[in-house]
């Protein structure tokens, strides 16, 4: 291969690679984000909470054993997340995926392993 060649084909994927750089970089084309808890087993039945809107007042999916419930997002950070429901509080700590579930004056911590996906 002579150096004219090299050159050529260096122009030729230069472009190609630049662009690649820079998509790969841009968060704003993500279409969709989704994070998902999924739970071992423990006592209160808490199989996977599932997030896919990460707005204040949005619905997420809290899958029982036995029940699948769309709770409000009542708060929302960085750290932490904050669900709402008809006699239960869930916190999920979202750096640690640790998910407080409160009933009353009981609550119980689960660790639950934290997936994330986005496209």
């Amino acid at each position: 291969m002579t150096t004219r060649d090299t050159r050529s084909a260096f122009r030729q994927l230069l472009p190609v690679v630049a662009t690649g750089c820079l998509l790969a970089g841009c968060d704003g084309l993500t279409r969709f984000e989704q994070e998902r808890y999924e739970c071992g087993y423990n006592p209160d039945g808490l199989v996977e909470i599932d997030v896919r809107d990460f707005k204040k007042g949005a619905k997420t999916s809290v899958i029982f054993t036995d029940e699948t419930v769309e709770m409000p997002i009542i708060e929302i950070s960085d750290e932490r997340m904050t669900l709402a429901g008809p006699g239960l509080m869930v916190r999920v700590n979202r750096e640690t995926g640790i998910i407080r579930l409160t009933r009353g004056t009981r609550y119980r911590n689960v660790k639950c392993k934290k997936s994330k996906f986005r496209m």
